[in-house]
């Protein structure tokens, strides 16, 4: 992933203090530098990528999620190559409309994976 974009910090969820670690560094948020918001690109690394799920309900906008997940390849006996996944790194729930989109229109350009429940 070569994107630039920028997303809330799921650390710190934006706002770039930690106050259980107010006693280091004044509790800025080490994954962003107390600046709230962070690069997609420095989620990825060899075995993970990042996961937009929206959510609707009756053709409305219900919830969605960005998450980074991760998985570790091996080869099946009996499938070839395989994914088998592990736990998200991160999880952030999104429950504003308008970001939601922002990411979903950016998603082909930041190598962002794009899923749709839809009730």
């Amino acid at each position: 992933m070569t994107t630039t974009e920028l997303c809330t910090c799921p650390h710190c969820d934006g706002t770039g203090k930690l106050p259980h670690y107010s006693h280091i560094a004044n509790g800025d948020c080490f994954a962003c530098g107390g600046t709230g918001k962070i690069r997609f690109s420095s989620f990825i690394g060899p075995n993970s990528d990042i996961v937009l799920e929206v959510n609707t309900w009756k053709g409305k906008f219900s919830s969605a999620y960005l998450r980074c997940r991760t998985w570790k390849s091996y080869v099946s006996p009996s499938h070839g190559p395989m994914k088998d996944w592990g736990k998200d790194k991160w999880c952030k729930e999104i429950d504003n409309a308008e970001e939601a989109r922002r990411l979903w229109k950016g998603a082909k350009a930041s190598g962002i994976i794009t899923q749709l429940w839809e009730d």
